[in-house]
């Protein structure tokens, strides 16, 4: 079966728990108890070749893990999971030479010295993967064109950016031209120039090269880059498998407003709105934030204001009610 497949999949881990104070953690030296932690509970969906998809969640959602659980890194407790008939966690060179996992933690260039061009450490990859060089060439020719990092290849590793080592390590996670790309947060501590170079590199790869795709995120901003399909995970279950315009019409036009007050009792003459401290939060139609900015930019006692989307946890709420 072509594609990605994945049954009742069920991930367990064990956590301490730990009594608090002095006697608790003397105790704990003795006798340790643990309690059992789903990270994936009960997960089933099928994902086609060639799809794009999006995996939205809260930290501690189980993201990662699912990831891991698709990569053959971690093995399930309970379930099926298949990619293209092959098992991940058997770990198959025929399935390995298909796959890449691309975190912000992790470096695939890390075997090199970080004292060399990420150009010499492709090289070895090269040969590690062993791809012809003519290929070579032309696959890293496509991937310096896409994410503008032409100069960056020829510097040594240590003195390049956080952004500007995401992606050279990018370009060496993806050199064998993987059929199925599971990227974890690959976005996370970039600036929106650089996010946007990325999100249109996973675009135009999936279109050129038929890839499947996988891109978690916990920032529900990400909606706008990702594939036409979402997925959102919430404590390890899968609780909104559809198309993206559908959550997006569940969202609403609404926009969250934090401001930031230098005196707790200073009047804020607008509805809906929600006191903490000399904090006020509210919601504004997206249509009206105009308006609202040349209101309170007017007012006396405000320090800050801070325009955001609805968060992921109220998101989760609603489709919770919609969907029971």
């Amino acid at each position: 079966m072509n594609g990605i497949h994945i049954a009742n999949l069920y991930k367990y881990y064990k956590s301490e728990k730990r009594k608090e104070g002095l006697r608790g953690a003397i105790r704990s030296l003795y006798k340790r108890e643990y309690k059992e932690v789903r990270a994936i509970d009960g997960v089933s969906l099928d994902i086609s070749s060639g799809e794009m998809v999006g995996l939205i969640g809260p930290n501690g959602a189980g993201k990662t893990t699912l990831m891991k659980l698709l990569s053959g890194v971690l093995y399930a407790e309970k379930g099926q999971i298949e990619i293209d008939g092959f098992v991940p966690f058997r770990r198959k060179k025929e399935f390995l030479r298909n796959i890449t996992l691309f975190t912000g933690q992790r470096s695939f260039l890390s075997i090199a010295i970080w004292d060399l061009p990420p150009v010499d450490g492709y090289e070895l990859l090269r040969h590690i993967y062993g791809i012809e060089r003519d290929t070579f060439k032309e696959r890293l020719s496509f991937f310096v064109e896409l994410l503008k990092a032409e100069e960056l290849i020829h510097k040594p590793l240590r003195k390049l950016s956080l952004g500007e080592r995401t992606k050279v390590e990018l370009i060496a996670s993806m050199i064998h031209f993987p059929s199925y790309v599971f990227l974890d947060e690959p976005t996370i501590g970039l600036d929106v120039l650089s996010q946007k170079i990325m999100w249109d590199f996973f675009k135009t790869y999936n279109i050129e090269t038929g890839a499947t795709l996988i891109i978690s995120s916990h920032y529900i901003r990400d909606l706008e880059e990702l594939g036409k399909r979402v997925l959102i995970l919430n404590k390890g279950k899968i609780i909104y498998d559809g198309e993206k315009e559908k959550l997006k019409s569940w969202i609403g036009d609404k926009k969250y407003v934090k401001i930031e007050l230098t005196n707790p009792d200073t009047p804020i003459p607008f509805k809906g709105a929600i006191r903490e401290d000399s904090t006020v939060s509210l919601e504004i139609e997206k249509k009206d934030i105009q308006n609202f900015i040349d209101k309170i930019t007017g007012m006396d006692g405000i320090i800050d204001i801070e325009v955001t989307d609805p968060p992921l946890e109220k998101i989760i709420r609603d489709i919770f009610e919609k969907e029971g």
